[in-house]
């Protein structure tokens, strides 16, 4: 477990909350305050994927110990109300507005000295016309919202892409999701890249090969498909056309081209930006892909607009409580 700066230093504090994201392999948790600034933040491997249903609970008061106050409400999103989370949340069904997620929240019964809420999921029809479903990304496309609101571009229809294990493609206009697509991107690259024959042997690096990356989207482009350009990671390579220290970064443009290509071709009118919601790496990858379509984009950081979503859900209960105190 990682730990940054103490609950309590000199300076006067006021918390807003504590806002979780919890995930299949990682938990991480900011004490807010209200300001929506960072005071404090953890981070551990305590991931949904190594828990039973009946360990949530006092995984989370043995990790935020002191944080924990009977005025200090903790809000969650993520995995832990999936199947095989701590509870299981329903999915809300689109179209709908973010800035409702607020009146679903799934209040929690629990031993905690204070009060604990999970963020449902969203259920959709992607561009298929098969169902569609998320969990996490809702309160990041939240938090989304709230930045376009500070940039100004409020009323503007904007898609959506949160690059990942499975990308989301998400249509948002002023604060409202109708449909999205998720794309099997992110784990179809992880696996390939481990367990495959395609690159079995050949050298791993962590930055970014650019040329490399560059011909996987050129090949995306060309006919054949998917499954005959994954093949040519193989075979360029044995052929000697791809030198061996590009074949990684090839597979993943040809992965990571696909995605962009379809999704694009996909919506109903053209589009002249993408706001991408995501990682340094896949943001910077995504990026690339785009401007192969002339489409031009925005990054804004996974975490931050998680962190935004869980404080703008937190303020709009705050606010809502007032209102009541009002009337009485």
């Amino acid at each position: 477990m990682t730990q940054t700066r103490p609950v309590f230093d000199s300076d006067p504090f006021v918390p807003l909350c504590i806002a979780v994201d919890w995930g299949t392999t990682n938990l991480r948790a900011f004490l807010m305050d209200q300001t929506g600034h960072i005071h404090a933040q953890r981070s551990s491997d305590r991931g949904m994927l190594t828990l039973d249903s009946d360990e949530f609970e006092s995984v989370l008061q043995d990790f935020l110990g002191d944080w924990l106050h009977p005025d200090v409400p903790i809000y969650m999103a993520g995995m832990v109300g999936s199947r095989g989370g701590w509870q299981e949340v329903p999915y809300q069904v689109c179209p709908m507005q973010l800035d409702t997620l607020a009146d679903h929240l799934c209040w929690l019964d629990s031993h905690l000295p204070c009060e604990v809420a999970i963020v449902p999921g969203l259920q959709g029809i992607g561009i298929s016309g098969h169902f569609d479903v998320m969990r996490g990304e809702e309160t990041q496309l939240l938090g989304a919202m709230d930045w376009l609101y500070e940039q100004g571009q409020a009323d503007q229809a904007v898609l959506c892409c949160l690059p990942g294990t499975h990308s989301k493609w998400v249509p948002l206009l002023q604060g409202e999701v109708t449909q999205f697509s998720t794309s099997f991107s992110g784990e179809m690259f992880a696996r390939l890249n481990n367990e495959s024959s395609l690159v079995k042997g050949l050298p791993k690096q962590d930055s970014l090969n650019k040329e490399g990356f560059q011909q996987g989207l050129l090949a995306s482009q060309q006919a054949g498909g998917l499954l005959h350009h994954l093949f040519s990671v193989r075979s360029d390579s044995v052929c000697g056309r791809l030198p061996a220290e590009q074949v990684r970064d090839y597979l993943s443009g040809i992965i990571i081209g696909h995605d962009v290509n379809d999704m694009l071709a996909a919506q109903p009118k053209p589009i002249s930006s993408v706001l991408i919601v995501g990682s340094e790496h896949l943001c910077e990858r995504y990026q690339v892909a785009l401007s192969f379509h002339q489409v031009a984009s925005q990054c804004l950081d996974a975490s931050e607009a998680s962190i935004r979503g869980l404080t703008r859900l937190a303020r709009q209960q705050v606010r809502q409580e007032q209102q009541i105190g009002e009337k009485k």
